[in-house]
């Protein structure tokens, strides 16, 4: 091969060289942003599920303090007393503009949405574990207490247009809290057993006098 042949193959072989050098660092220098971008991404995303988790943790810790607080149980009865005497109203108030069934079912699918998304916060954010085969275990009566709140929603929407709110939730009352002591008496749906005393059936009576005070006046 001649000085000039070799020369030549040996230039050929450099631009080659120096093609694939190229492209290479091109790909390189292509393929770098995007790593970068990748690793961004990611940093971002783990982010956002550490924020996440912190958030979960502290609204935890949050419910938990609240929870320990019979204050705090103290006060949320009270406001469920005022709701059941806001809820008469309200019912009532709806029957006069859509009819006796449609405030029931309003009131009991409002109901049901508000208890699904107690159940969603339930789970995720107090870590509650989702019901297993113990449940088909419960007694029969463990599955009623949607009908008998049905029941109390449907007295409630037909009475009190025509007896008042005080007179119908004091009745309310009144037979609630003397069926609940019987119910503690005997040890009845599974609570725990509480002597029906005299003081108790005084107090029952107390409230026999105010439901009557309160119906005549």
């Amino acid at each position: 091969m001649t000085d000039k042949a070799q020369n030549k193959s040996i230039g050929s072989d450099l631009a080659h060289s120096d093609s694939s050098t190229a492209t290479h660092s091109s790909m390189v220098t292509q393929d770098q942003p995007k790593a970068e971008a990748d690793v961004v991404c990611n940093d971002v995303e783990l982010g956002h599920q550490l924020a996440k988790t912190s958030t979960i943790q502290s609204a935890q810790k949050t419910m938990k303090k609240l929870l320990d607080k019979p204050i705090f149980f103290g006060l949320l009865m009270v406001l469920a007393g005022i709701a059941i005497a806001f809820q008469a109203g309200c019912n009532a108030t709806l029957n006069r503009y859509g009819g006796r069934g449609f405030s029931s079912v309003i009131s009991f699918s409002v109901a049901a949405a508000c208890c699904l998304i107690f159940f969603a916060v339930d789970v995720t954010i107090g870590k509650r574990q989702l019901p297993n085969d113990h449940v088909r275990t419960a007694p029969w009566y463990a599955w009623i207490g949607g009908i008998l709140g049905a029941y109390y929603v449907i007295i409630n929407i037909l009475t009190v247009p025509r007896l008042g709110a005080a007179t119908v939730l004091s009745i309310f009352v009144c037979a609630q809290i003397i069926m609940a002591c019987l119910i503690d008496h005997f040890a009845l749906v599974g609570v725990a057993k509480r002597t029906y005393s005299v003081w108790r059936i005084l107090a029952s009576l107390g409230l026999v006098g105010c439901v009557v005070v309160i119906a005549k006046f």
